[in-house]
């Protein structure tokens, strides 16, 4: 759709490659070990404590990794590739947001902390910050939570 529309997306092609590469990067690294830390801290049966701790530590640690990641590629830079505000931002930054704002709004952990996310990826931050201002991601913010009308709670 990107493509189609010709938004969030350059038409350099060495650029398109790097998002292309940035969006693989989102769906088999960030999203499933964020999900799986996320399984582990927050759905994990209270009575396998040893086992819950476990993958908390494991994919904790590879939260971490992969926030380093993220923090040591946007040094020097306001958005994931070319300068400009692409669909690799808007795939990256749910995840990362869930992280440093979701859990303790909804579940009341405060994942922020445990990871130290403010004091070890200051660059990451910044481009989450500033990924968050944008006017269209804090309607999309409020259009999926439950503040909108339009989101039934079940």
């Amino acid at each position: 759709m990107a493509e189609r529309e010709k938004k969030f997306i350059p038409q350099n092609e060495k650029l398109k490659i790097e998002i292309f590469n940035w969006l693989f990067w989102q769906a088999s690294t960030q999203g499933p070990f964020t999900g799986q830390y996320s399984h582990f801290l927050l759905h994990a049966p209270k009575e396998s404590m040893e086992a819950r701790d476990y993958g908390v530590a494991r994919f904790g640690m590879e939260v971490q990794r992969i926030c380093s990641v993220l923090d040591k590629h946007l040094e020097n830079k306001e958005y994931m590739v070319g300068g400009e505000y692409s669909i690799a931002d808007i795939a990256i930054f749910p995840w990362f947001q869930f992280l440093r704002k979701d859990y303790l709004k909804v579940f009341g952990v405060d994942a922020i902390k445990f990871l130290s996310i403010n004091e070890k990826y200051p660059n990451l931050v910044k481009w989450a910050d500033r990924i968050f201002e944008r006017p269209a991601v804090q309607r999309g913010i409020k259009v999926c939570s439950s503040e909108d009308p339009r989101v039934q709670e079940k």
